[in-house]
């Protein structure tokens, strides 16, 4: 019998992929949810809800007990975390990225449970440098971008590889993850940007001078599901399929979509670009242009997916079939 899985962050747009994944086979699940949360993306799956919120450390010691009184040894998959690049969500990010993680992990080490799966990212691995490509194993650089989301990611999984020892740990750092989802993500507006021809204020698309490592979002689910079953404890899985200069990504967006191909902005230009988001930062409200994301849009963000290729059997699809399946998916249902 498959043992049951605990979540936190399963109505997320990863978070949702891998509980239907793990429900398909044959796990029960089981979720940490604020009330009135929206749980749209997981509609249609049989969870048992634990009322609770990551700030709050009794009630993630409540649903952990509870799933541990129910079963052997369950799963916990450890996924929520705040995506925020905004200057005055900083302390948000390290109450839920960190201490959140701080306090799952306790609460697991108090209790017996089995596998733990924590869901990191590739900021945690950091930006690459002179043209290198990263790896597991990299020195990480990252405090030079001062991006509050990157330090919390990278402090948090720093916390969950310390508790290796003690809990059968794995960790997954997934790339940016494409794919269609009933939960909005940053890709997805990306691509609706580009097939409404505009990266920004101007009708023009515009491509930072930064590069990215990549993934769709299926394969990201069943590289966890695959580290969840197969991953040695206390180790780190990149999950990405391949890199992209920005350039490189939007071009191969706007043709998809039947648009020119994008401006490339140099990196002398874009540091004009970062220093108006600098003045205007607390002005306005915007989820893009914000220091922080200027600071990770000129980066050059290259990992390589080899170890989960290797040892966990990974295979995930081109990076070009995903876009293509995406923007299938964005004609269906936002027709021109």
């Amino acid at each position: 019998m498959k043992p049951p899985v605990l979540f936190s962050g399963a109505t997320g747009f990863l978070g949702a992929e891998l509980a239907r994944r793990l429900a398909g086979r044959g796990h029960a699940l089981h979720a940490l949810g604020r009330a009135g949360s929206d749980r749209s993306a997981v509609s249609g799956l049989d969870i048992t809800w634990h009322a609770g919120d990551l700030r709050d450390a009794a009630s993630v010691e409540r649903a952990v007990a509870s799933v541990c009184d129910l079963a052997e040894r369950p799963w916990i998959v450890h996924a929520g975390a705040l995506i925020s690049y905004q200057t005055r969500d900083g302390e948000l990010a390290r109450e839920i990225n960190v201490e959140g993680t701080r306090r799952m992990l306790d609460a697991c080490l108090r209790h017996p449970v089995g596998r733990v799966l924590h869901v990191s990212s590739v900021v945690g691995v950091g930006p690459a440098f002179d043209g290198a490509t990263l790896d597991e194993d990299s020195e990480y650089r990252g405090d030079l971008l001062r991006c509050d989301y990157m330090t919390t990611k990278r402090r948090a999984e720093e916390l969950a590889l310390e508790a290796a020892d003690r809990l059968d740990l794995v960790v997954v750092c997934p790339g940016a993850i494409f794919g269609a989802s009933a939960r909005p993500s940053n890709t997805q507006r990306v691509l609706k940007m580009v097939a409404r021809g505009r990266t920004g204020p101007i009708p023009i698309l515009l491509a930072p001078p930064g590069s990215q490592s990549v993934v769709g979002l299926e394969d990201c689910a069943e590289g966890c599901v695959l580290a969840l079953e197969k991953g040695a404890r206390g180790r780190r899985y990149l999950l990405v399929e391949s890199v992209w200069s920005h350039r490189e990504m939007i071009a191969l967006m706007a043709k998809k979509c039947g648009r020119r191909a994008p401006l490339g902005v140099p990196r002398w230009i874009w540091g004009s670009v970062e220093a108006a988001s600098g003045w205007l930062d607390g002005w306005i409200a915007s989820e893009f242009f914000t220091p922080q994301t200027m600071r990770l849009a000129r980066s050059h963000f290259r990992t390589s997916g080899e170890r989960a290729r290797r040892e966990l059997g990974w295979r995930p699809e081109p990076f070009e079939q995903v876009i293509e399946r995406m923007f299938r998916g964005l004609s269906a249902r936002d027709p021109e």
